[in-house]
């Protein structure tokens, strides 16, 4: 999280203000297109892979997963290629559009695989490798990057981002089938089906989800990329990159909770509540402490990096990082409940919700706080709007509540705090982290989230670490 982070800022630094503002705008078209070839597979893939009873089914269901999804992901990858002249020169007016979406196009060929390959790792429970991986490939995304960009500018962006997935593709495949070596076979045609059955049988509103979140994180770059100038644009992503990498925190933590899980609902539903109601209360009080401080001194560390160029961005940057806060709630509820219990009418329309929410604010209030603001906290909306749907759809299905007044509370407290991002004095700043810092986390004590033997058990980690680290 820490290395992508400081990875977009020094992207954002060496561009100017225009060209990061045609690379995210490349980016999101292209990003908004190729999840049609997503075919929720990966996370129905994990699933049924966790579920498995043979090491041998786990090849079976990833080719099966695989031969679909590329009878999608060709056709895209290829009218991405050739429309790109179209989209980029007739739709959005600007011919430095054309290399970076035809390099996209081709890129989607190698995307395809990677999901697929990590639901092959996640699914067999090998999380140690996993973020081992994921660790060492941030490595590599940075000094892959960095020179072509620094030489080549927007087109070295895009040669950075096809060699890089090139890479992903090589080294996601060697980690997920090397422990499968003599276990691989195809599956007969009766297996096809039986497997094709059981990924479908979810995979498609997880399709539709995927589509929806995307084409909600996607729509205020999308949108506003219509109608205004690059430099518009990249206000808007500058201040979407900062609080999105949030969602490295909910993500890492799906990658687990998906196959536990999905395995735990199926053999004692008693322990599964239990279970996810303990490890959503520590989540969340993490996701908030970080997300709140992360807005609350963003000024600083924005201006360490990139200098004062995206300062028009700390206004965009609380409502921002509350949008993604709650949608990482939601995405942890959306894969350690809604997924097992295969609750897919309450997470396409949750998701739905999203769009509905963001874009019902933009257009009502577009004209009285401005473009930005006014998408900004439309995003704030939709993530709000799709959680609570998705604790109503829970609570009255599985009669299981563990969503109260307490979470409520903090979360507005936390809202409060990180209002105060556009303040850049730092003594004052210096006393209200004084302040505010000790209140929250004394609040997730006092609200039974964190216990005594939690903090025991983090420093004696962290002292561990130390005493290591020191030999």
């Amino acid at each position: 999280m820490a290395i992508g982070l400081v990875q977009g800022f020094v992207i954002a630094a060496v561009l100017t203000k225009a060209e990061w503002g045609i690379v995210q705008l490349a980016v999101s078209i292209g990003g908004a297109l190729g999840i049609y070839q997503h075919l929720g597979l990966a996370s129905a893939s994990t699933r049924e892979i966790s579920a498995a009873k043979k090491d041998g089914d786990v090849f079976k269901i990833f080719l099966t997963s695989a031969l679909i999804r590329y009878m999608v992901t060709l056709p895209i990858a290829f009218g991405l290629f050739f429309l790109a002249k179209d989209i980029a020169v007739n739709l959005y007016k600007n011919a430095d559009l054309i290399l970076p979406l035809k390099i996209y196009g081709i890129t989607l060929l190698f995307q395809g695989m990677q999901s697929l390959l990590n639901s092959v790792i996640s699914g067999t429970k090998r999380f140690k490798q996993l973020f081992v991986y994921q660790a060492v490939i941030a490595c590599v995304s940075l000094v892959t990057y960095l020179p072509l960009i620094y030489f080549y500018r927007i087109n070295g962006y895009f040669y950075a981002f096809i060699l890089f997935n090139i890479i992903c593709s090589i080294s996601l495949t060697f980690i997920a089938f090397g422990p499968l070596k003599g276990k691989m076979a195809l599956p007969s045609k009766k297996e096809f089906k039986l497997f094709l059955k059981d990924i479908f049988s979810i995979s498609i509103a997880i399709y539709l989800m995927k589509i929806i979140y995307t084409n909600w994180e996607k729509l205020g770059t999308n949108s506003l990329g219509l109608f205004n100038s690059s430099e518009t644009i990249a206000t808007y992503a500058f201040a979407l990159l900062y609080a999105k990498k949030l969602l490295s925190i909910s993500d890492s933590v799906t990658d687990v909770s998906l196959p536990v899980l999905s395995q735990k609902y199926v053999d004692n539903l008693d322990e599964f509540k239990e279970l996810f109601s303990k490890n959503f209360n520590k989540l969340f009080c993490l996701i908030l402490f970080v997300g709140t401080f992360a807005a609350y001194w963003a000024p600083f560390v924005i201006r360490l990096f990139v200098g004062n160029k995206y300062d028009d961005s700390f206004i965009l940057i609380p409502p921002m990082m509350l949008a993604f806060v709650i949608y990482s709630y939601a995405n942890i509820i959306n894969a350690s409940v809604l997924i097992p219990a295969k609750m897919t009418k309450a997470m396409i329309a949750s998701f739905a919700l999203l769009v509905i929410g963001t874009g019902g604010f933009f257009l009502a209030f577009r004209a009285q706080i401005g473009l930005l603001e006014s998408m900004s906290w439309g995003m704030a909306l939709g993530s709000l709007l799709a959680l609570i749907y998705m604790l109503f759809a829970i609570a009255k299905k599985l009669s299981f509540s563990f969503f109260n007044i307490d979470h409520v509370a903090i979360l507005l407290a936390g809202a409060f705090v990180s209002l105060l991002c556009p303040i850049d004095i730092l003594w004052i700043k210096l006393a209200g982290f004084i302040l505010f810092a000790p209140l929250i986390l004394w609040s997730f004590y006092i609200c039974s989230f964190v216990s005594k033997q939690d903090l025991s058990y983090i420093f004696s980690k962290a002292k561990s670490v130390l005493v290591r680290g020191q030999k």
